[in-house]
Protein backbone atom coordinates (compact mmCIF):
# COMPACT_ATOMS: atom_id res chain seq x y z
CA UNK A 1 0.00 0.00 0.00
CA UNK A 2 1.10 3.13 -0.55
CA UNK A 3 2.25 5.99 1.69
CA UNK A 4 -0.01 8.92 2.18
CA UNK A 5 2.43 11.22 2.87
CA UNK A 6 5.02 10.50 0.11
CA UNK A 7 4.27 11.82 -3.18
CA UNK A 8 5.73 11.81 -6.51
CA UNK A 9 5.00 15.24 -8.49
CA UNK A 10 4.97 15.44 -12.49
CA UNK A 11 7.63 18.43 -12.39
CA UNK A 12 7.93 20.54 -15.23
CA UNK A 13 9.78 23.66 -13.50
CA UNK A 14 7.66 26.55 -14.47
CA UNK A 15 5.76 28.67 -12.14
CA UNK A 16 3.16 26.38 -11.25
CA UNK A 17 4.99 23.17 -10.29
CA UNK A 18 7.42 25.01 -8.52
CA UNK A 19 4.39 26.51 -6.30
CA UNK A 20 2.84 23.17 -5.81
CA UNK A 21 6.15 21.66 -4.30
CA UNK A 22 6.25 24.43 -1.80
CA UNK A 23 2.20 24.03 -1.16
CA UNK A 24 2.74 20.11 -0.99
CA UNK A 25 5.63 20.29 1.85
CA UNK A 26 3.23 22.66 3.84
CA UNK A 27 0.68 19.92 3.60
CA UNK A 28 3.14 17.13 4.87
CA UNK A 29 4.02 15.91 1.87
CA UNK A 30 7.43 14.18 0.83
CA UNK A 31 7.67 15.42 -2.21
CA UNK A 32 9.77 13.53 -4.84
CA UNK A 33 9.56 15.46 -8.46
CA UNK A 34 10.35 13.49 -11.62
CA UNK A 35 11.04 15.34 -14.44
CA UNK A 36 10.12 13.35 -17.80
CA UNK A 37 11.96 14.18 -20.88
CA UNK A 38 9.34 13.80 -23.72
CA UNK A 39 11.66 16.20 -25.95
CA UNK A 40 10.73 19.72 -24.82
CA UNK A 41 13.83 22.10 -25.37
CA UNK A 42 14.44 22.46 -21.88
CA UNK A 43 17.77 21.86 -19.21
CA UNK A 44 16.46 19.36 -17.24
CA UNK A 45 19.22 19.10 -14.88
CA UNK A 46 18.48 22.87 -13.54
CA UNK A 47 14.60 22.24 -12.92
CA UNK A 48 16.08 19.10 -11.15
CA UNK A 49 17.69 21.47 -8.49
CA UNK A 50 15.09 23.90 -9.08
CA UNK A 51 12.62 21.37 -7.15
CA UNK A 52 14.82 20.43 -4.80
CA UNK A 53 15.56 24.14 -3.52
CA UNK A 54 11.63 24.72 -3.34
CA UNK A 55 11.74 21.55 -0.80
CA UNK A 56 11.29 18.66 -2.82
CA UNK A 57 13.34 15.49 -0.42
CA UNK A 58 14.50 14.10 -4.38
CA UNK A 59 14.18 15.26 -8.10
CA UNK A 60 15.31 12.48 -11.13
CA UNK A 61 14.77 13.01 -14.82
CA UNK A 62 13.44 10.10 -16.77
CA UNK A 63 13.45 9.79 -20.57
CA UNK A 64 10.06 8.68 -21.68
CA UNK A 65 10.71 9.27 -25.79
CA UNK A 66 12.01 5.72 -26.97
CA UNK A 67 8.52 4.65 -24.81
CA UNK A 68 6.54 7.21 -26.98
CA UNK A 69 8.27 6.29 -30.07
CA UNK A 70 8.12 2.62 -30.21
CA UNK A 71 4.17 2.07 -28.97
CA UNK A 72 2.13 4.61 -29.68
CA UNK A 73 3.51 7.41 -31.97
CA UNK A 74 4.25 4.73 -35.05
CA UNK A 75 0.14 3.65 -35.07
CA UNK A 76 -0.45 7.75 -34.71
CA UNK A 77 1.82 8.26 -37.80
CA UNK A 78 0.64 4.83 -39.75
CA UNK A 79 -2.79 5.90 -39.44
CA UNK A 80 -2.60 9.54 -40.08
CA UNK A 81 -4.61 10.05 -36.80
CA UNK A 82 -6.06 13.06 -35.86
CA UNK A 83 -8.91 14.50 -33.21
CA UNK A 84 -11.19 16.49 -35.46
CA UNK A 85 -9.48 15.87 -38.72
CA UNK A 86 -6.74 19.02 -37.83
CA UNK A 87 -5.15 18.60 -34.64
CA UNK A 88 -2.11 15.97 -35.27
CA UNK A 89 -2.50 14.97 -30.97
CA UNK A 90 0.86 16.65 -29.75
CA UNK A 91 -0.13 17.46 -26.19
CA UNK A 92 -2.06 14.14 -25.95
CA UNK A 93 0.69 11.74 -26.71
CA UNK A 94 3.34 13.27 -24.41
CA UNK A 95 0.74 13.10 -21.57
CA UNK A 96 0.24 9.17 -20.86
CA UNK A 97 4.38 8.55 -20.68
CA UNK A 98 4.48 11.36 -18.11
CA UNK A 99 2.29 9.45 -16.20
CA UNK A 100 3.56 5.75 -16.69
CA UNK A 101 6.86 7.71 -15.62
CA UNK A 102 5.27 8.72 -12.69
CA UNK A 103 3.97 5.52 -11.55
CA UNK A 104 6.90 3.85 -11.63
CA UNK A 105 8.93 6.27 -9.54
CA UNK A 106 6.07 5.29 -7.38
CA UNK A 107 6.54 1.85 -7.17
CA UNK A 108 10.96 2.46 -6.83
CA UNK A 109 8.76 4.26 -3.54
CA UNK A 110 6.95 1.81 -2.26
CA UNK A 111 3.98 3.80 -3.32
CA UNK A 112 2.94 6.71 -3.37
CA UNK A 113 0.53 9.55 -3.81
CA UNK A 114 0.78 10.71 -7.64
CA UNK A 115 0.59 14.41 -7.70
CA UNK A 116 0.17 16.71 -11.12
CA UNK A 117 -0.21 20.82 -12.33
CA UNK A 118 -2.64 20.43 -14.85
CA UNK A 119 -6.02 22.47 -14.00
CA UNK A 120 -9.13 22.08 -13.76
CA UNK A 121 -10.05 23.30 -17.19
CA UNK A 122 -8.35 20.96 -19.63
CA UNK A 123 -7.90 17.98 -21.28
CA UNK A 124 -4.41 17.01 -19.36
CA UNK A 125 -6.45 16.46 -15.93
CA UNK A 126 -7.85 13.67 -18.04
CA UNK A 127 -4.88 11.89 -19.69
CA UNK A 128 -3.13 12.12 -16.75
CA UNK A 129 -5.76 10.59 -14.23
CA UNK A 130 -6.50 7.80 -16.53
CA UNK A 131 -3.23 6.16 -17.02
CA UNK A 132 -2.84 6.70 -13.38
CA UNK A 133 -6.20 4.50 -13.08
CA UNK A 134 -5.32 2.19 -15.64
CA UNK A 135 -1.94 1.64 -14.59
CA UNK A 136 -1.89 2.25 -10.44
CA UNK A 137 -5.48 2.09 -9.52
CA UNK A 138 -4.41 1.15 -5.67
CA UNK A 139 -2.19 4.76 -5.47
CA UNK A 140 -4.24 7.81 -4.50
CA UNK A 141 -4.10 10.92 -7.02
CA UNK A 142 -4.05 15.11 -5.84
CA UNK A 143 -4.73 17.84 -8.29
CA UNK A 144 -3.84 20.69 -6.07
CA UNK A 145 -5.32 23.19 -8.65
CA UNK A 146 -8.52 20.95 -7.78
CA UNK A 147 -8.44 21.91 -4.10
CA UNK A 148 -6.46 24.83 -3.42
CA UNK A 149 -8.07 28.61 -3.17
CA UNK A 150 -5.30 29.94 -5.61
CA UNK A 151 -7.04 31.66 -8.72
CA UNK A 152 -4.19 32.39 -11.14
CA UNK A 153 -0.41 33.38 -12.11
CA UNK A 154 -0.37 36.47 -9.48
CA UNK A 155 -1.58 34.12 -6.69
CA UNK A 156 1.35 31.91 -7.30
CA UNK A 157 3.96 34.46 -7.53
CA UNK A 158 2.50 36.14 -4.33
CA UNK A 159 2.73 33.06 -2.45
CA UNK A 160 5.78 31.49 -3.41
CA UNK A 161 7.40 35.79 -2.55
CA UNK A 162 5.45 35.06 0.81
CA UNK A 163 7.27 31.88 1.72
CA UNK A 164 10.99 33.67 0.94
CA UNK A 165 11.23 32.39 -2.95
CA UNK A 166 12.60 35.90 -4.63
CA UNK A 167 12.78 34.28 -7.84
CA UNK A 168 11.23 36.39 -10.75
CA UNK A 169 8.27 35.02 -12.42
CA UNK A 170 6.28 36.57 -15.37
CA UNK A 171 3.07 37.69 -14.42
CA UNK A 172 1.37 37.81 -17.43
CA UNK A 173 3.12 35.35 -20.49
CA UNK A 174 2.14 36.62 -23.79
CA UNK A 175 1.56 32.95 -24.47
CA UNK A 176 1.75 29.46 -22.73
CA UNK A 177 3.92 26.83 -24.41
CA UNK A 178 4.06 22.85 -24.66
CA UNK A 179 6.45 20.99 -26.23
CA UNK A 180 7.84 17.49 -27.10
CA UNK A 181 9.95 16.05 -30.12
CA UNK A 182 6.65 15.30 -31.82
CA UNK A 183 4.71 19.26 -31.73
CA UNK A 184 4.84 22.58 -30.31
CA UNK A 185 1.77 24.01 -29.14
CA UNK A 186 1.33 27.94 -28.26
CA UNK A 187 -2.21 29.07 -26.58
CA UNK A 188 -3.31 31.98 -24.54
CA UNK A 189 -2.37 35.83 -25.79
CA UNK A 190 -4.71 36.78 -28.96
CA UNK A 191 -5.05 33.16 -29.49
CA UNK A 192 -8.12 33.26 -26.85
CA UNK A 193 -9.77 36.49 -28.79
CA UNK A 194 -11.10 34.59 -31.94
CA UNK A 195 -12.44 37.89 -33.13
CA UNK A 196 -8.93 39.62 -33.71
CA UNK A 197 -6.05 38.74 -36.47
CA UNK A 198 -3.62 36.65 -35.37
CA UNK A 199 -0.27 37.48 -36.30
CA UNK A 200 0.99 33.85 -37.03
CA UNK A 201 4.64 35.48 -38.29
CA UNK A 202 4.98 36.67 -34.89
CA UNK A 203 4.48 33.72 -33.17
CA UNK A 204 6.88 31.95 -35.16
CA UNK A 205 9.50 34.60 -34.69
CA UNK A 206 8.72 33.95 -30.75
CA UNK A 207 9.19 30.20 -30.46
CA UNK A 208 9.96 28.20 -33.19
CA UNK A 209 13.36 28.32 -32.21
CA UNK A 210 12.56 26.06 -29.42
CA UNK A 211 13.02 23.28 -31.50
CA UNK A 212 16.65 21.82 -31.11
CA UNK A 213 18.74 24.26 -33.10
CA UNK A 214 21.40 23.10 -35.93
CA UNK A 215 19.05 22.61 -38.61
CA UNK A 216 20.46 23.75 -42.10
CA UNK A 217 19.49 27.81 -42.93
CA UNK A 218 18.28 26.59 -46.44
CA UNK A 219 16.99 22.78 -46.16
CA UNK A 220 15.97 20.43 -48.95
CA UNK A 221 12.83 21.46 -50.61
CA UNK A 222 12.22 17.82 -51.30
CA UNK A 223 12.44 14.30 -49.49
CA UNK A 224 12.07 11.13 -49.79
CA UNK A 225 10.04 8.87 -47.55
CA UNK A 226 10.72 5.29 -47.18
CA UNK A 227 7.92 3.13 -45.36
CA UNK A 228 7.44 -0.11 -44.49
CA UNK A 229 4.57 -1.59 -43.27
CA UNK A 230 3.34 1.65 -42.30
CA UNK A 231 6.12 3.45 -40.33
CA UNK A 232 9.05 5.49 -42.20
CA UNK A 233 12.06 3.60 -42.06
CA UNK A 234 14.52 6.00 -44.50
CA UNK A 235 14.60 9.30 -45.68
CA UNK A 236 16.57 10.12 -48.72
CA UNK A 237 17.88 6.64 -48.70
CA UNK A 238 18.93 6.65 -45.11
CA UNK A 239 17.85 4.31 -42.20
CA UNK A 240 17.30 6.20 -39.17
CA UNK A 241 14.89 5.59 -36.38
CA UNK A 242 11.28 7.21 -36.35
CA UNK A 243 12.54 8.85 -33.39
CA UNK A 244 15.39 10.76 -35.70
CA UNK A 245 12.78 11.17 -38.78
CA UNK A 246 10.25 13.20 -36.67
CA UNK A 247 13.67 15.06 -35.10
CA UNK A 248 15.23 15.70 -38.15
CA UNK A 249 11.92 16.95 -40.09
CA UNK A 250 11.10 19.60 -37.03
CA UNK A 251 14.65 20.39 -36.81
CA UNK A 252 14.96 21.46 -40.31
CA UNK A 253 11.31 23.11 -40.97
CA UNK A 254 10.15 24.32 -38.03
CA UNK A 255 10.17 28.22 -39.68
CA UNK A 256 8.57 26.83 -43.28
CA UNK A 257 5.63 28.64 -43.85
CA UNK A 258 3.32 25.48 -43.85
CA UNK A 259 4.69 24.10 -40.65
CA UNK A 260 2.09 25.46 -38.41
CA UNK A 261 -2.06 24.66 -37.76
CA UNK A 262 -4.10 27.15 -36.39
CA UNK A 263 -7.03 25.06 -34.51
CA UNK A 264 -10.52 25.83 -33.06
CA UNK A 265 -10.33 22.48 -30.16
CA UNK A 266 -12.89 21.25 -28.35
CA UNK A 267 -11.80 20.02 -25.32
CA UNK A 268 -13.45 17.18 -23.31
CA UNK A 269 -14.58 19.34 -21.02
CA UNK A 270 -16.72 21.41 -23.24
CA UNK A 271 -14.49 24.17 -23.58
CA UNK A 272 -13.12 25.59 -26.66
CA UNK A 273 -9.55 26.65 -27.32
CA UNK A 274 -7.84 28.22 -29.94
CA UNK A 275 -4.05 27.84 -30.59
CA UNK A 276 -1.33 26.94 -33.19
CA UNK A 277 0.59 24.19 -33.20
CA UNK A 278 4.16 24.03 -34.66
CA UNK A 279 4.78 20.28 -36.34
CA UNK A 280 6.41 20.14 -39.50
CA UNK A 281 7.38 16.50 -39.06
CA UNK A 282 3.71 15.61 -38.43
CA UNK A 283 2.40 17.32 -41.86
CA UNK A 284 5.37 15.56 -43.99
CA UNK A 285 4.71 12.07 -42.34
CA UNK A 286 0.82 12.44 -42.81
CA UNK A 287 1.07 13.37 -46.42
CA UNK A 288 3.66 10.60 -47.15
CA UNK A 289 1.30 7.93 -45.72
CA UNK A 290 -2.13 8.81 -46.80
CA UNK A 291 -0.62 8.99 -50.25
CA UNK A 292 0.73 5.72 -49.52
CA UNK A 293 -2.06 4.31 -48.51
CA UNK A 294 -4.20 5.79 -51.28
CA UNK A 295 -2.79 4.03 -53.72
CA UNK A 296 -1.98 0.37 -52.39
CA UNK A 297 -5.43 -0.04 -50.52
CA UNK A 298 -9.30 -0.52 -52.31
CA UNK A 299 -11.69 2.01 -51.40
CA UNK A 300 -13.69 -0.41 -48.70
CA UNK A 301 -10.12 -0.89 -47.08
CA UNK A 302 -8.77 2.74 -47.33
CA UNK A 303 -12.20 4.01 -45.89
CA UNK A 304 -11.79 1.55 -43.05
CA UNK A 305 -8.03 3.24 -42.85
CA UNK A 306 -9.67 6.66 -42.87
CA UNK A 307 -11.87 5.82 -39.96
CA UNK A 308 -9.52 4.03 -37.79
CA UNK A 309 -7.12 6.70 -37.85
CA UNK A 310 -10.36 8.72 -36.31
CA UNK A 311 -11.29 6.35 -33.84
CA UNK A 312 -7.47 6.02 -32.36
CA UNK A 313 -7.27 9.64 -32.77
CA UNK A 314 -10.14 10.63 -30.92
CA UNK A 315 -8.65 7.71 -28.09
CA UNK A 316 -5.30 9.59 -27.81
CA UNK A 317 -7.08 12.76 -27.77
CA UNK A 318 -9.42 11.42 -24.47
CA UNK A 319 -6.53 9.91 -23.14
CA UNK A 320 -7.67 6.15 -23.53
CA UNK A 321 -3.62 4.83 -24.29
CA UNK A 322 -3.79 2.23 -21.75
CA UNK A 323 -6.83 0.76 -22.34
CA UNK A 324 -8.82 -3.01 -23.82
CA UNK A 325 -10.12 -0.14 -26.82
CA UNK A 326 -6.34 0.53 -27.43
CA UNK A 327 -5.24 -3.07 -27.65
CA UNK A 328 -7.89 -3.22 -30.07
CA UNK A 329 -7.64 -0.47 -32.12
CA UNK A 330 -3.47 -1.41 -32.66
CA UNK A 331 -4.30 -4.63 -33.83
CA UNK A 332 -6.59 -3.54 -36.42
CA UNK A 333 -3.99 -0.73 -37.63
CA UNK A 334 -1.10 -3.40 -37.84
CA UNK A 335 -3.13 -5.46 -40.14
CA UNK A 336 -4.13 -2.63 -42.54
CA UNK A 337 -0.64 -1.04 -41.88
CA UNK A 338 1.17 -3.80 -43.41
CA UNK A 339 0.03 -3.71 -46.42
CA UNK A 340 1.40 -0.01 -46.60
CA UNK A 341 5.27 -0.19 -48.23
CA UNK A 342 6.64 1.83 -50.62
CA UNK A 343 8.68 5.31 -51.24
CA UNK A 344 7.37 8.77 -51.64
CA UNK A 345 8.65 11.81 -52.80
CA UNK A 346 7.11 14.91 -50.62
CA UNK A 347 7.44 18.24 -52.33
CA UNK A 348 7.37 20.83 -49.76
CA UNK A 349 6.75 24.12 -51.99
CA UNK A 350 4.18 25.90 -51.74
CA UNK A 351 3.00 23.61 -49.36
CA UNK A 352 3.67 19.33 -48.96
CA UNK A 353 2.51 17.16 -51.33
CA UNK A 354 3.17 13.86 -52.51
CA UNK A 355 4.99 14.37 -55.82
CA UNK A 356 5.59 10.87 -56.76
CA UNK A 357 4.69 7.38 -55.01
CA UNK A 358 6.68 4.36 -56.01
CA UNK A 359 4.82 0.66 -54.34
CA UNK A 360 4.87 -2.49 -55.38
CA UNK A 361 1.74 -3.36 -54.16
CA UNK A 362 0.07 -0.07 -55.15
CA UNK A 363 -3.51 -0.45 -56.56
CA UNK A 364 -3.28 2.28 -59.18
CA UNK A 365 -2.77 0.95 -62.62
CA UNK A 366 -2.46 3.47 -65.83
CA UNK A 367 -3.86 1.04 -67.40
CA UNK A 368 -6.94 1.36 -65.91
CA UNK A 369 -7.09 4.95 -65.17
CA UNK A 370 -5.98 5.83 -68.94
CA UNK A 371 -8.27 7.74 -71.26
CA UNK A 372 -7.06 6.08 -74.40
CA UNK A 373 -7.95 2.89 -74.98
CA UNK A 374 -7.31 -0.20 -72.44
CA UNK A 375 -9.10 -3.60 -71.18
CA UNK A 376 -11.80 -1.51 -68.91
CA UNK A 377 -15.07 -2.26 -70.82
CA UNK A 378 -17.27 0.44 -70.36
CA UNK A 379 -20.55 -1.27 -71.09
CA UNK A 380 -19.98 -2.80 -68.15
CA UNK A 381 -20.68 0.49 -66.28
CA UNK A 382 -24.35 0.22 -66.97
CA UNK A 383 -25.12 -2.82 -65.18
CA UNK A 384 -23.37 -1.62 -62.03
CA UNK A 385 -24.92 1.69 -61.79
CA UNK A 386 -28.45 0.22 -62.58
CA UNK A 387 -27.71 -2.22 -59.38
CA UNK A 388 -26.10 0.88 -57.88
CA UNK A 389 -29.38 2.61 -58.29
CA UNK A 390 -31.61 0.00 -56.81
CA UNK A 391 -29.43 -0.54 -53.74
CA UNK A 392 -29.34 3.00 -52.95
CA UNK A 393 -32.66 4.78 -53.98
CA UNK A 394 -34.91 1.69 -54.66
CA UNK A 395 -37.94 3.56 -56.69
CA UNK A 396 -38.42 6.73 -58.26
CA UNK A 397 -38.67 10.24 -56.42
CA UNK A 398 -42.33 11.23 -57.52
CA UNK A 399 -43.58 7.31 -56.63
CA UNK A 400 -42.77 8.19 -53.27
CA UNK A 401 -45.40 11.32 -52.55
CA UNK A 402 -42.45 13.61 -52.89
CA UNK A 403 -42.84 17.19 -54.61
CA UNK A 404 -40.84 16.69 -58.09
CA UNK A 405 -38.11 18.50 -58.14
CA UNK A 406 -37.98 19.06 -61.75
CA UNK A 407 -41.44 20.38 -62.05
CA UNK A 408 -40.95 22.69 -59.07
CA UNK A 409 -37.50 23.90 -60.63
CA UNK A 410 -38.65 25.01 -64.36
CA UNK A 411 -38.45 28.89 -64.51
CA UNK A 412 -41.60 30.56 -66.42
CA UNK A 413 -41.26 31.14 -69.99
CA UNK A 414 -40.38 35.14 -69.38
CA UNK A 415 -37.14 33.87 -67.46
CA UNK A 416 -36.04 31.85 -70.41
CA UNK A 417 -33.38 33.61 -72.18
CA UNK A 418 -33.56 33.46 -75.97
CA UNK A 419 -30.76 32.79 -78.37
CA UNK A 420 -29.72 36.23 -79.38
CA UNK A 421 -29.13 36.82 -75.32
CA UNK A 422 -27.05 33.80 -74.46
CA UNK A 423 -23.42 35.09 -74.11
CA UNK A 424 -20.75 31.89 -74.96
CA UNK A 425 -18.32 31.25 -72.55
CA UNK A 426 -14.80 31.51 -72.67
CA UNK A 427 -13.99 27.43 -71.20
CA UNK A 428 -14.09 24.59 -73.92
CA UNK A 429 -16.25 22.28 -73.14
CA UNK A 430 -14.64 19.11 -71.97
CA UNK A 431 -17.22 17.31 -74.54
CA UNK A 432 -15.10 18.67 -77.70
Amino acid sequence: MSDAKKCVLAYSGGLDTSAIVVWLCEQGFEVHAILVDVGQDEDLQAACDKAIRYGATTAVIRDAKPAMFESLVPTVVGLSATYEGKYRLGTAIARPFIAMEQVKRAQELGGATLVHGATGKGNDQIRFEYAYGALAPQYPVLAPWRVWNFEGRIDLINYLHEKGYEEKFVVEKDYSLDENLWHISVEGGVLEQPNKIVDVPKVMTAVADRFAQGGPENPPQSVEITIENGIPKAVDGVVMSLQNIVALFNRNYRHADWAWDLIVENRMTGIKSRGIYINPAAKLLYVAMDALASSCLAKAAYDQYVHLGQQYGNLVYNGECFSDQSIMLEAAAKAIMGKLNGTIVVQLAPTPYAAQIVASDAIFQESAATFEASDYTHADAAGFINLGWRSAIGKPFVEANHENPVEAAVPASSDVCSEQQHVEGGLVSSAV
